[in-house]
């Protein structure tokens, strides 16, 4: 008699420019992932989706699945229109996938999914917590007691989209893709940074580092302010991989400049660069709920 696979759960972190699948058992051990450039064509994305979601299930079947993809999601209607993604419009993401696969299914805005992966499966429990990503764009998310904070109707509040003061030195507004000026992912995000300085992150001075701690330590102030937060998670590839070049300039800022709350404690991801992915299986396994 042939042995039954177990139910396995799903994750995909569905980006702008790459997409990653991942099946894992209820642990979650990881069992098997694929990835691929996300497609530029909305059709060959969700064909693409599909068969990486069934090549990593792998004959077994689906419990659940979970998606973190670039906001805004509606998530009364799961439908899903990721900035980055300019033919992906209104997909009824959720829908597409539960009547594919026969599982629920569940879908987030990659920073909340991040946000639930750091308190769920990194052990990060101090509450409220603050996750912030530091890559292409800037987003951020909110945690208290293991619960997402929603904004009106459901909507995810922007934390890259506050206005901070310009360090570059410039006088110019920067613009920014939400059509307001020098927000905080206009002038230090990973798109920002590299038009400004048309060369690759390894390669900027020290003074440049400076001018971008001391950018980023005033939008952590705004947010200490704001939510007074135990802690501030940073997360993603900026912060991954360059947070030795930036963090002093943020530390002094938030010595120099918080003093009607505590200063959050300030720490890097647990999870590393693939936080994201492991919030779509924190998403499937059902966490936050």
């Amino acid at each position: 008699m042939a042995a039954v696979l177990k139910p396995v759960y799903v994750g995909a972190d569905i980006g702008g420019t790459k997409t990653l699948v991942v099946a894992c058992d209820p642990e979650p051990r990881e069992l098997r992932r694929q990835g691929f450039l996300t497609p530029i064509e909305l059709s060959a994305g969700l064909q693409q989706l599909t068969s990486a979601i069934e090549s990593v299930a792998d004959g077994a079947r689906i419990a659940a699945i979970g998606v973190s993809i670039g906001g805004p999601v509606d998530r009364e209607r799961g439908t899903v229109s990721p900035l980055h993604q300019l033919e992906w419009r209104n997909v009824p993401l959720q829908r597409f996938l539960s009547e594919r696969f026969q599982c629920p299914c569940r879908i987030e805005v990659d920073t909340n999914a991040a946000a639930l992966a750091e308190w769920y499966l990194g052990g990060v429990q101090d509450t409220p917590l603050v996750y912030l990503t530091l890559s292409t764009g800037i987003g951020g998310a909110l945690i208290t007691e293991g619960k997402l904070y929603r904004g009106t109707g459901g909507s995810h509040p922007e934390l890259g989209h506050q206005i901070v003061p310009n360090e570059f030195g410039d006088n110019e507004p920067v613009p920014c893709t939400c059509g307001a000026f020098n927000c905080l992912e206009a002038l230090v995000s990973g798109r920002a940074l590299e038009k400004r300085f048309q060369c690759p992150p390894a390669q900027l001075s020290h003074e440049n580092w400076e001018c971008i701690g001391r950018i980023l330590g005033h939008g952590l102030r705004n947010i200490a302010l704001l939510y007074a937060p135990r802690r501030i998670v940073l997360g993603g590839g900026l912060a991954t991989h360059a947070s030795p070049h930036f963090l002093p300039a943020v530390h002094a800022i938030l010595r120099q400049h918080v003093h009607l709350v505590p200063v959050p404690e300030l720490s890097l991801s647990v999870l590393g660069y693939e936080t994201a992915l492991w919030g779509a299986i924190a998403l499937a396994l059902g966490y936050g709920e």
